[in-house]
């Protein structure tokens, strides 16, 4: 293994980005791999970059172990041109990218009954990547605030707002005064993987902890949370990964 200045990392044959990353409190050092496949060292405030690579050098035996599990970012064009597909409503819509003439506003549209999900952009549009992005993320945005409120009402419970946004590793979060942030990517899982982030940031809002309540409480919203948790874990990896 070899260290390229102090932002990218030569592991077997692969060129890999590299981040330092300062955290106060922190006693020791810590090597991770980012959702980019980049290496991510956290170190106490005071360790100097130097410190820091010379940690980095040491585990180039486990960096070169883990990058070969893990599987490569992927683009949002890629992904649904395997995976033409996206979870909302608790159903699931074919996707078709229609690259239009006339059409200078990117939109999008439901056809076939409703059953398929028309992503429109315009022909002379380049970077077809970011537009594409740019609307799967408002179609997230739709869906998942109708798919949250949905089962609010069922449950009985009040969310103050709902954001939706590209975290970098965490489907989902929810905070001390009722906020629910969910990830955009929550559209390309299943739609009962789907269902069970939401119904896992819902039920903090009873119980803002990871206590025994908590997983009692989301068991009663969610039965096969176990079967789903562990479906998710799998996934999680791959699909992380994807439109980075």
């Amino acid at each position: 293994m070899k260290i390229r200045g102090d932002s990218c990392v030569v592991v077997g044959d692969q060129s890999v980005p590299l981040e330092i990353r300062r955290r106060k409190g922190m006693r020791h050092l810590r090597l991770s791999l980012g959702h980019q496949n980049q290496v991510i060292v956290s170190v106490p405030w005071p360790c100097s970059d130097g410190e820091a690579l010379k940690f980095v050098e040491k585990q180039g035996a486990w960096l070169e172990a883990q990058l070969s599990k893990l599987p490569l970012p992927c683009s949002l064009l890629d992904w649904l041109g395997e995976h033409p597909r996206l979870s909302a409503s608790g159903d699931i819509f074919t996707v078709r990218i229609d690259r239009m003439e006339k059409r200078t506003r990117a939109d999008y549209v439901f056809d076939l009954g409703g059953s398929e999900l028309v992503l429109r952009i315009s022909v002379q549009t380049e970077a077809v990547e970011s537009a594409i992005l740019h609307l799967v993320r408002r179609f997230a945005k739709d869906a998942l605030t109708c798919r949250v409120a949905y089962h609010a009402k069922r449950l009985g419970l009040t969310f103050s707002k709902l954001s939706v946004r590209d975290q970098s590793s965490r489907w989902g979060s929810c905070s001390g005064s009722g906020g629910i942030s969910l990830n955009w990517r929550l559209v390309l899982l299943e739609p009962v993987l789907q269902d069970y982030i939401i119904l896992h940031e819902l039920a903090h809002l009873t119980e803002m902890n990871h206590s025994r309540r908590f997983w009692a409480l989301l068991d009663s919203y969610d039965p096969a949370r176990e079967s789903n948790e562990a479906q998710l874990d799998r996934l999680t990896p791959k699909i992380m990964r994807v439109g980075r």
